[in-house]
């Protein structure tokens, strides 16, 4: 039974590779009613609480779009980025990195990167390139952040061990950077120019591509668009403080609730601040793009939640078997483990205390902490299909970028050679600092 499961998400993963779009959801939902009502699984997890972040960001960047602060933003990046165009593939990943470092969660990071596709292809970059490396960025930063539930439930463990958290930063914060930078690298050289991109032109010509118009360009920003953009900046910085600072300011909130009710603020008072008409918002070009990926996430996700779910007591006694027999195997069984549980907190809280059980030494866990960010094997993981979804260049849609092959697609090298350059550098941190 286990084989037609997997076969079922296989395929599901599949057949959405090659609908694209908002096909990738319907895709989900065909594999959801096969595998409920032929298969007879129970229903997984509903992704509530992604699609909830989802659905108040994109609110936010598109009272921010109409009230001209998008433009403004991509004026200003232009003016930075019009002599090195190419340095949008620096600075989108950094940007994702510390955003994720500050608050704990990579779902901050889907406030940026319709930002970052816009000021890409108006930069002629291929926006597939800095928005794979700003997801897989957004996904190692979790374990370099102090504050994640993945590095909280691995510290639970390693400080019983006797490292001193300083130790613990000392490691996984580099490590996590390391691999950050290789993937930023690896991303930057993948795909052709996009101005010879075929599909590209075909977008173009049929005007599916979304670019900032000339006299917006040239005009100069409203008093309204610079603020919108300031309180949408502002916005992110309080959810940012929230998380970074939970044990200080004694709240109980957690970061959903954080990033909604933030998000639905900071989309009130640019409203009301900056004179955007109510009507106007469920027009702008990001609103449809946000509700796209939506349907993407519900159909897909909720598949995998669905197939995955019912198999975590199998995945528990496999990567305790393998741990046991051979623990610097660890690395390995992180990765594989949160690629199949989409969750470096799951993951985390799953296998660390295994591996202590089994007497890994904590440099071990340490350094191969950095791969329980496997979370880009697929393309169906909220931030990646988010990333995907907002671009309109067709950068993801060839064949050889589109997942058609389950791990053909921007995410996967970068993720992958990120990591694989990760582990060996924490081994090297660990023996210095542990």
């Amino acid at each position: 039974m286990i084989i037609i499961q997997t076969c079922l998400l296989l395929g599901a993963i599949i057949l959405a590779a090659r609908l694209g779009g908002i096909g990738v959801g319907l895709a989900g939902g065909l594999g959801m009613a096969i595998a409920v009502f032929g298969l007879g699984l129970p229903p997984g997890s509903i992704p509530v609480s992604v699609i909830l972040i989802i659905m108040s960001v994109i609110l936010a960047l598109s009272v921010m779009q109409q009230a001209g602060g998008m433009g403004y933003m991509v004026n200003c990046a232009e003016k930075m980025l019009r002599n090195h165009p190419k340095y949008i593939n620096i600075l989108a990943p950094a940007t994702t990195f510390v955003l994720t470092t500050l608050a704990g969660t990579g779902y901050t990071a889907m406030s940026v990167l319709n930002v970052i596709q816009q000021v890409a292809k108006e930069n002629g970059v291929r926006p597939s390139q800095p928005l794979s490396s700003a997801v897989v960025a957004s996904q190692i930063a979790i374990t370099a952040s102090p504050i994640s539930a993945a590095t909280a439930a691995m510290y639970v463990v390693v400080e019983q061990m006797g490292v001193s958290f300083g130790t613990a930063l000392s490691v996984i914060m580099p490590s996590a950077l390391f691999g950050t930078i290789v993937a930023a690298f690896i991303a930057s050289r993948q795909g052709c120019e996009l101005k010879d991109d075929p599909i590209f032109k075909e977008r173009v010509e049929k005007g599916l591509v979304n670019f900032t118009p000339e006299e917006q360009k040239n005009l100069e920003p409203t008093l309204e668009a610079k603020r919108s953009v300031w309180l949408f900046l502002g916005g992110v910085l309080f959810i940012v403080a929230l998380l970074l600072f939970k044990p200080l300011l004694g709240h109980t909130l957690g970061s959903r609730d954080i990033i909604v009710i933030v998000m639905l603020l900071t989309s009130f008072v640019m409203a009301m601040v900056c004179k955007v008409q109510l009507t106007s918002i469920k027009k702008a070009p990001i609103f449809a793009d946000g509700a796209e990926s939506l349907i993407v996430i519900l159909g897909i996700v909720w598949l995998s939640s669905t197939i995955i779910g019912v198999h975590i007591p199998e995945i528990k006694t496999l990567a305790g078997d393998v741990l046991s027999e051979y623990p610097a195997l660890l690395a390995v069984v992180f990765f594989g483990t949160s690629a199949l549980l989409f969750s470096q907190g799951a993951t985390s809280a799953l296998l660390v205390p295994i591996a202590a059980s089994l007497n890994v030494d904590p440099a071990t866990i340490l350094a191969s902490f950095v791969a329980v960010s496997a979370l880009y094997m697929t393309n169906i993981y909220p931030t990646t299909a988010f990333a995907i979804a907002t671009d309109d260049t067709g950068s993801f849609l060839s064949n050889k970028w589109n997942g058609s092959y389950i791990v053909n697609h921007p995410f996967f090298l970068p993720g992958m050679l990120g990591i694989v350059a990760a582990v060996p550098f924490g081994f090297v941190l660990a023996n210095l600092f542990v």
